[in-house]
């Protein structure tokens, strides 16, 4: 969870320098227009507002770099996961143990009284 949280924050870091960078470059640079497009024929057709090409580049750096945190970050999840389930069979079993103890020691006390008596 840390390494999500630093990456969220590097994210946003970077991208508000690169932003910087983006804003005091000239137009002819980074400003070419895009427009992203999404057609099914005949069902839907979608176009997004255009997009300068500069931002598109911080917004895919930046979602990139959060991307990758989420990935590094899903084996630690799944590990805390397996530890949760083994801590809880670990409880059970550890109070099975304690009943079975239990269950011993009034058996053993009550052999000798049993044997006391015949």
């Amino acid at each position: 969870m840390k390494r999500l949280i630093f990456a969220v924050i590097m994210a946003l870091f970077f991208f508000i320098i690169l932003n910087f960078i983006y804003c005091n470059l000239d137009e002819a640079t980074f400003g070419y227009n895009v427009v992203f497009k999404f057609t099914i024929p005949y069902i839907i057709s979608l176009q997004s507002a255009p997009i300068p090409m500069g931002f598109v580049l911080l917004i895919s750096f930046s979602a990139g770099m959060v991307a990758i945190a989420l990935l590094e970050a899903l084996p630690s999840f799944f590990k805390t996961l397996e530890i949760r389930a083994k801590n809880k069979r670990i409880g059970q079993l550890e109070r099975e143990l304690s009943v079975v103890r239990q269950i011993s020691a009034r058996e053993k006390q009550d052999i000798p009284e049993n044997s006391a008596n015949k």
